[in-house]
């Protein structure tokens, strides 16, 4: 197993500052910059951190192993519960035939079945490193370097987590401070808020444009912050298909993003989950700030298994610089040990059996089911709300940000917890996704798993319905 732990000295990162626009920005870039004081001293406890260590030929006491065979191909660490007492002899994975893509029909062949056995379940069952699995973190190393072009051992690393939610909550720990300011693309996913909260940061809202998070907005910002007022460090944006706006990034876009961050020394949260439910994939930040940015740092990138695998194997992966990756894996340590190793030897096995280009391929056909749900969905939104709303077609996702502002509409709250519910529809109101809670003309509603036949005609028929009662009861009609 290779030394994952970094080296427990870690400087700020701020010798001989230089001034950029008036801003001060560090000619050091080390990525540990970013940690909070605490994150940066923090490191695993005594015997976790230790476990990185292990390795054939090493008695290891603290784990109560008494004898390690130097051939044995991975230390039987005795400490742990003896997997000769665990109960399963097996792990059979039934797989479907592979769905279908726009270019390639369904295969005609019957399921595939995985078998996980011997070190294979072993692994899965027992104990295991923070960081993830080495054998899963190898394959998705393998992937982030295949499809977002960067060279594996240049900086960066992968961690495992309970999803990307688990793995976001605990990468704003590691950078935020009571009282900081953090900057949020807005309207953003709801899910990121308890954790910023929670931490007692000041919340800037960066509005979004039709393209998602605005360069020009973000630049308005920063360049209007307050002298001698602790400037934010951290932006978090979903970039592909954002929740709830539907909204994607292009490439010139994230550029120009980008641009602004290096100016004022900006680290990206790349909340990703949708990446791959577009049909063409868009460049991301951390493939391309190497391009603004060369000596990187400047992205810690998180993805999921949830709209990929499965929501509830609770799978994702987080890329970024060791030391900040490092830094989440420290509280992981403490806080759950490490990610459920059967769900992570199922993947493993899974993607190990698809290969980079079968997963590519399976993500492809994802985006094509849901690129079909969203058109029909759409036309049947088109007919009921035609005159009354708008909103931006999404390449990516499965929500529709729906502006009832061309009906008269300001605040979507009172039209959904009044004449929508009494009319027998709900959807989510737009103020649930501003971190200030401000009124929205805005709703969102979900195309994911609605029955297309059915639920969905009625439920558009009835939301108009809702507006144009509402629109009679504002003296617009």
């Amino acid at each position: 197993m290779p030394d994952l732990t970094p080296s427990s000295t870690v400087n700020d990162g701020l010798s001989m500052p230089g001034t950029v626009s008036g801003v001060q920005t560090p000619t050091v870039k080390d990525p540990a910059r970013f940690l909070t004081p605490k994150a940066r001293k923090t490191e695993a406890d005594g015997i976790r951190g230790l476990l990185p260590l292990e390795k054939p030929g090493v008695v290891s006491f603290p784990c109560a192993t008494l004898l390690v065979l130097p051939s044995s191909p991975s230390p039987r660490r005795a400490g742990r519960p003896n997997p000769h007492t665990f109960p399963f002899a097996s792990i059979t994975l039934n797989l479907k035939p592979p769905l279908s893509t726009s270019s390639e029909p369904a295969a005609s062949s019957g399921p595939t079945t995985l078998e996980i056995a011997g070190e294979d379940l072993e692994a899965a069952l027992q104990y295991g490193p923070s960081a993830g699995l080495p054998q899963l973190r190898g394959v998705l190393e393998d992937l982030q370097s295949t499809v977002h072009k960067r060279e594996k051992g240049t900086g960066w690393t992968v961690s495992v987590g309970s999803g990307s939610q688990d793995l976001m909550y605990k990468g704003f720990q590691t950078v935020l401070s009571p009282g900081d300011p953090v900057l949020l693309e807005t309207p953003l996913y709801a899910g990121a808020l308890p954790a910023i909260r929670m931490l007692g940061a000041e919340l800037v809202e960066v509005d979004v444009d039709e393209q998602g998070l605005s360069a020009i907005n973000l630049e308005r910002v920063l360049a209007s912050w307050p002298e001698g007022k602790k400037r934010p460090r951290v932006i978090y944006s979903t970039p592909t298909g954002c929740n709830p706006s539907g909204c994607s990034a292009s490439r010139e876009r994230k550029l120009a993003v980008l641009e602004v961050c290096k100016k004022y020394d900006i680290l990206i949260f790349e909340d990703d989950p949708y990446y791959y439910l577009t049909q063409n994939l868009i460049p991301s930040y951390f493939e391309l700030e190497k391009q603004v940015i060369p000596e990187g740092g400047h992205v810690l990138r998180f993805d999921s298994m949830s709209k990929l695998l499965s929501a509830g194997m609770r799978l994702g992966w987080v890329t970024g610089p060791k030391a900040l990756v490092h830094a989440i894996d420290v509280i992981t340590s403490g806080a759950n040990l490490h990610t459920s190793s059967i769900s992570q030897v199922m993947a493993y096995r899974l993607l190990g059996h698809w290969g980079i280009s079968g997963f590519v391929s399976h993500c492809t056909a994802v985006a094509d089911f849901y690129a079909e749900r969203r058109e029909v969905f759409e036309a049947i939104a088109r007919k009921h709300l035609d005159g009354l709303a708008r909103w931006v077609s999404p390449v990516a996702g499965m929500f529709l940000w729906i502006d009832l502002s061309p009906a008269g509409i300001t605040d979507t709250y009172e039209l959904i917890r009044h004449e929508a519910y009494e009319k027998g529809v709900l959807a989510v109101p737009g103020y649930a996704f501003y971190p200030s809670g401000r009124k929205s003309s805005h709703l969102r509603v979900a195309f994911s798993v609605c029955d297309m036949e059915k639920d969905v005609d009625l439920g558009f028929s009835r939301l108009a319905t809702a507006i144009k009662d509402k629109r009679k009861q504002l003296g617009l009609e």
